[in-house]
């Protein structure tokens, strides 16, 4: 026989389950309004189906960017087998990440991605691997970088400032430019390669 907490507890847990279910009717709902995601959200599912119910809010902010970007996510687009495999790779990605901004990110790349004309070209696994690898005091140090100018230039000359230039450096995002300079400051003198002013401009617009 169940005892009255027992009784409570049980509740909680239906409620808890029936709460879930609506949320995952809600996204169906949603990917059924969007002609050709079915597929690649099928494909998800069958690939990692309990991450997908676990973390419901992440899936339905994924699904929102998408339905937010029709003009960019055609039938065409989300057709072509090649942009479904980066959907499934990226959406993995996406619901395994904890930090609600690089999760901003991670979305800002991926719409990049789709906006290319060669996919296979396109550097997504990178791009959200150095993503991963970055803490926010990095990312807040991009804000500095000049990415219409490649040329080399001082950063900060602080401590905590050293130590972000030295991860974005062993990133590949910044490159020690080791010429001799005239002043005694102790800051590095450095520039972005190619792959940090792309990466740095798909990050989003607030960061150029």
């Amino acid at each position: 026989m169940l005892m009255r907490s027992d009784l409570g507890n049980s509740k909680n847990k239906n409620m808890g389950e029936k709460e879930k279910q609506i949320a995952s009717d809600s996204l169906d709902v949603i990917i059924s309004s969007i002609p050709g995601l079915d597929i690649a959200w099928g494909l998800s599912k069958a690939l990692f189906g309990a991450g997908l119910k676990l973390r419901q809010q992440r899936a339905l902010e994924w699904v929102g960017m998408v339905r937010g970007n029709l003009g960019i996510f055609t039938k065409l687009l989300l057709e072509q087998e090649e942009f479904q495999d980066g959907f499934v790779y990226a959406l993995e990605r996406y619901l395994m990440e904890r930090n609600d901004k690089k999760r901003k990110y991670l979305r800002n790349i991926f719409l990049n991605f789709a906006r290319s004309e060669d996919k296979s070209d396109f550097e997504l696994e990178k791009y959200n691997n150095v993503l991963e690898n970055l803490v926010e005091d990095d990312i807040e140090v991009l804000k500095y970088v000049d990415v219409k100018t490649p040329n080399s230039y001082q950063i900060f000359d602080d401590q905590k400032g050293l130590e972000n230039i030295s991860n974005l450096i062993h990133a590949g995002i910044l490159i020690n430019d080791p010429a001799a300079r005239y002043n005694s400051s102790d800051s590095p003198f450095v520039y972005t390669s190619n792959f940090g002013r792309q990466f740095i401009k798909y990050l989003g617009s607030w960061i150029t």
